[in-house]
């Protein structure tokens, strides 16, 4: 009888561990390379330009277009969408690159943008791999947590 109850604890004990290694392996594999962008702020005034925070989490250099690093895009249920922007008036390159584990904070400019107030998150295209000055290839878009515009 004791050795029932001591075989029934460890077995308790070894499917417990079981199932937390397995919860985290799972997270590990879950989190997603690339970028993270994240707002400083959940909420902005009309008139103030969000500031986010960047970390390449990539083992490759990310880069950022010369034309459009960036798109507001405003949550009207799904899916969301882009506000429009004029056309580039240079050639679209890669122009800011992030390294492995490199940490950047931008501020996202909306000067002479008619935006409506909301919920809005980031889009970031990025060429992974590319190097300065390189034609630029939305390999990926990255997005940030949602925000709201006032």
């Amino acid at each position: 009888m004791k050795k029932i109850a001591v075989l029934t604890i460890v077995l308790a004990f070894l499917i417990i561990f079981i199932i937390a290694v397995s919860a985290w392996k799972g997270y590990l594999i879950s989190r997603e390379k690339g970028l993270s962008v994240l707002t400083y702020e959940k909420e902005y005034q009309a008139g103030e330009n969000p500031k986010v925070k960047i970390t390449n989490n990539s083992p490759e250099k990310i880069c950022f277009s010369s034309c459009y690093p960036y798109y507001l895009e405003k949550n009207n249920g799904s899916p969301l969408t882009s506000y429009q922007y004029g056309s580039c008036p240079h050639p679209d390159v890669a122009e800011i690159c992030m390294e492995p584990k490199e940490v950047k904070s931008f501020e996202i400019l909306l000067e002479g943008m008619k935006t409506q107030e909301g919920h809005h998150r980031i889009a970031v295209p990025a060429c992974i791999g590319c190097t300065v000055q390189q034609k630029f290839r939305k390999d990926k878009f990255f997005y940030s947590n949602e925000f709201m515009l006032r």
